[in-house]
């Protein structure tokens, strides 16, 4: 059973104001509301492998560990403005956020976080993966390119494109020395060396700032981006050329971007006030699938 999860800012809908975590267990075809119930702006929400949720918001940390029936708030008002968070596999009490003011992590489930922001020069951090092969390996998407941590983020340094704005790094499920990223406006990198050295990557791509990245796990050379203005690109040659896939797309600015673990033809994209949409063709058609005029900031399924 598949479990998508989609993390919302609703605006303006006259029908259902509700914002938050809402999780669907039928290949979206119903939502269930398992936000926190106050107005909270989620962005990012994922599980750990011992069943807890954490979801990532402007007022800091939320933790559930009962499915996302009932919240808690982790962080104090040293952490807010938090884009993403990411939690180790392998140490499911450890978490990593991501926010406007660097990296913040916990090794306690959330009792107590520490800023770990030594060697960025700026530390606006949009996003964080942790090595699948190397729980303490870690990249960092900044305003000032990649960075790499080497011991849990104890210390940073860059690791290419220097200068320019990242939004999103990602690690290929199966290749796992191969990690993409996609910029505010230089499309996107690829590096086969595990972050070492980064070569663009855009032939095809038309719309450079990209917001999102996906992998098949079925297939190493399926990728989806989502962009700003021209929705949802696909290579399928390991991201030496992209293609526009944007027909039905009722609004062109994705922000997030999953398959279905069970059936990588079925992909959702997340949009900027149009909701989400659905393709069962592997992107070459997309039809309006719910959340009308919300802010759709994150998709995660497992």
């Amino acid at each position: 059973m598949s479990v998508l999860n989609s993390r919302k800012h609703r605006l303006g809908a006259r029908d259902n104001p509700t914002v938050g975590l809402f999780v669907s267990t039928d290949g979206g075809t119903t939502w269930n509301h398992k936000g926190w119930t106050g107005y909270i702006r989620i962005f990012y929400t994922e599980a750990g492998t011992d069943g807890n949720i954490w979801s990532a918001c402007g007022n800091g940390v939320l933790r559930s560990t009962d499915g996302g029936n009932s919240w808690r708030i982790t962080t104090g008002w040293q952490v807010t403005e938090v884009l993403k968070i990411k939690v180790d596999a392998r140490a499911p009490g450890t978490a990593y956020a991501a926010t406007a003011y660097g990296v913040f992590k916990t090794e306690n489930g959330g009792e107590t976080w520490q800023e770990h922001n030594r060697g960025f020069l700026k530390p606006f951090v949009s996003d964080i993966v942790i090595d699948k092969q190397q729980s303490a390996r870690l990249l960092a998407a900044t305003e000032d390119g990649v960075y790499l941590s080497s011991d849990g983020g104890t210390v940073w340094h860059r690791a290419g494109i220097d200068g320019r704005g990242v939004r999103t790094v990602a690690q290929h499920p199966t290749i796992k020395d191969l990690f993409f990223v996609g910029t505010e406006d230089d499309g996107v990198f690829i590096s086969r060396d595990g972050g070492k050295n980064w070569t663009a990557a855009n032939n095809g791509l038309k719309h450079l700032t990209v917001y999102s990245i996906a992998c098949d796990r079925s297939n190493p050379d399926v990728l989806y981006l989502g962009t700003h203005g021209g929705g949802v690109y696909r290579s399928s040659d390991g991201g030496k050329s992209w293609q526009q896939k944007a027909e039905g797309l009722g609004n062109l600015v994705v922000h997030s971007i999953v398959m279905l673990p069970s059936n990588s033809s079925v992909v959702f994209a997340g949009t900027l006030n149009g909701g989400i949409f659905k393709s069962t063709d592997g992107g070459d058609h997309w039809n309006f699938n719910s959340q009308e005029e919300a802010q759709v900031w994150g998709l995660w399924a497992r």
